[in-house]
């Protein structure tokens, strides 16, 4: 049987997609979501046999799981970028540790309705890491603060950011823009949680990122860390992160244009990378400073030797554009690569 053929999962058409990625897809959808006039299961079936026929090795691989990420996932939260006429919401995520959502990364704005749908818990949270505060990164986060108080949450709340740079300000002047009560602020009334008072159930404890060039590292607990480097994003200064559990990991490259060789190094071997594909490949000069084309993904993932590659932060200039883009990322990129859509969930297994 070939192992090449054209599907479609919900309305997306996907021509000649491998059937690695296929497997990926059918794992992750009922075969309901199949339009049955097009498909039937036994061509799903005969399409699975293929792949495992044609790559044995994939298929091995996936029955020596590791046991260190058997509750580790990534949940997104928001698929889309700055636009309001694209049916997603921005830029946010989080990592999933036994259970509990344990690391939101960046709080674009309709994310704060896909946490709730999540039924994630905002007390179990550990921290918040931000790749630059770009609206559509940054928007929701007061949300969650003035969330915290109705949930009840009695542990300080650490953020992680960049430092400050051009027109945009560092991670503590962030946050000092918005809640701090001894300067015009746009929340002071939230002042609580940003100064301790009588009426203080959790501080934000702010802390900026200047990596350097040099990987930063923090340990959160014995079994949980992080990492951040940063990355060229114009003008803006920006980090891209990694989140460790134990032997699992899950990096995020946040917006950046890819010409720095930074995120190779942080996302090294990583189970999963998140790329930001914001951009087309015949984008602007001007986006290309900005914003990694799907050719540049695809060499980036091929040299850190990602696992699973997440594609997200789509906009209207790429969103109806996903089968070029794979095809461009797999010029050089030969692992699984899904399309991020809101509240999907990603195993590492």
């Amino acid at each position: 049987m070939n192992s090449h053929f054209t599907f479609k999962i919900r309305g997306l058409c996907v021509a000649n997609l491998p059937n690695s990625l296929l497997l990926g897809a059918i794992r992750r959808l009922d075969v309901t979501h199949f339009k049955r006039k097009l498909f039937r299961p036994e061509l799903i079936r005969g399409s699975l046999a293929a792949c495992i026929l044609f790559y044995p090795s994939l298929y091995a691989a996936k029955l020596k799981n590791n046991p260190d990420c058997q509750h580790v996932y990534l949940q997104v939260l928001g698929s889309g970028g700055p636009e309001i006429n694209d049916n997603l919401a921005s830029a946010s995520f989080l990592v999933w540790i036994n259970h509990k959502a344990t690391i939101m990364f960046d709080a674009g704005g309709g994310s704060s309705l896909n946490f709730e749908k999540s039924s994630a818990n905002f007390n179990d949270l550990k921290a918040v890491l931000f790749s630059h505060f770009h609206v559509d990164h940054s928007a929701a986060f007061p949300v969650y603060i003035k969330a915290g108080y109705f949930t009840g949450r009695n542990q300080n709340l650490p953020v992680f950011g960049p430092s400050s740079g051009g027109d945009f300000p560092s991670t503590e002047q962030f946050v000092s823009a918005l809640f701090n009560d001894n300067q015009n602020s746009a929340y002071p009334y939230l002042s609580d949680n940003y100064r301790q008072q009588s009426s203080t159930e959790f501080l934000i404890q702010a802390k900026s990122i200047s990596p350097d060039n040099h990987i930063w590292k923090k340990q959160l607990s014995p079994d949980l860390s992080i990492a951040a480097i940063n990355v060229i994003h114009g003008p803006v200064p920006a980090l891209a992160w990694r989140v460790n559990y134990k032997s699992c990991s899950i990096s995020f490259s946040g917006d950046m244009n890819g010409s720095s060789g930074n995120l190779q190094k942080l996302a090294k071997n990583t189970d999963l990378l998140v790329a930001n594909n914001a951009i087309p490949q015949e984008a602007s000069f001007t986006a290309r400073n900005l914003h990694m084309t799907p050719e540049t993904i695809g060499e980036i993932a091929a040299e850190a030797n990602v696992k699973k590659l997440l594609l997200a932060h789509f906009m209207l200039r790429t969103i109806n554009n996903k089968p070029e883009t794979v095809r461009l990322i797999q010029k050089n990129h030969k692992g699984e690569i899904i399309l991020a859509r809101d509240l999907m969930t990603v195993h590492l297994n």
